[in-house]
């Protein structure tokens, strides 16, 4: 009976798939990643609301005079500390679990990992007009 249960156990363990090659993690995607676009209807039409996923490696910050955003951002920390400032404002450093907001227009003057060695990840949530791009040149 035990041989029985010991070469049962065994065939089922054949059947289940093994990968002998060391698995190594995949790095997350750098920059903005668009996850979901959606047009809106009814007072909004015209609209779209836009889900990103923005990767800033450990240590990388923007640079530069900024830019801005055709309407509002509303951002969630998933991972590590990201630095956020608008309108030349001191940097604020907004922790995992954390939210950010800038105003339609704003100056977005610096966005990152506020850790040189994590990097940090947020999911944004905007409203722009329809078609535009999400970006546009301070």
């Amino acid at each position: 009976m035990q041989d029985r249960r010991t070469f049962l156990g065994l065939a089922a363990a054949s059947l289940l798939p093994i990968d002998l090659v060391a698995q190594t993690p995949t790095p997350a995607p750098r920059g903005a990643v668009e996850l979901a676009r959606h047009a809106l209807s009814g007072p909004l039409d015209g609209f779209e609301i836009v889900l990103v996923q923005l990767n800033s490696p450990a240590g990388q910050r923007s640079t530069g005079p900024g830019h801005r955003h055709p309407g509002p951002v509303l951002g969630y920390v998933t991972e590590g500390q990201m630095l956020f400032g608008i309108n030349n404002q001191p940097e604020q450093v907004v922790a995992t679990g954390g939210t950010f907001f800038e105003p339609t227009g704003a100056l977005h003057t610096s966005v990152g990992s506020a850790k040189p060695d994590a990097p940090a990840r947020a999911v944004v949530f905007m409203v722009v007009p329809k078609g535009s791009p999400l970006t546009m040149p301070a």
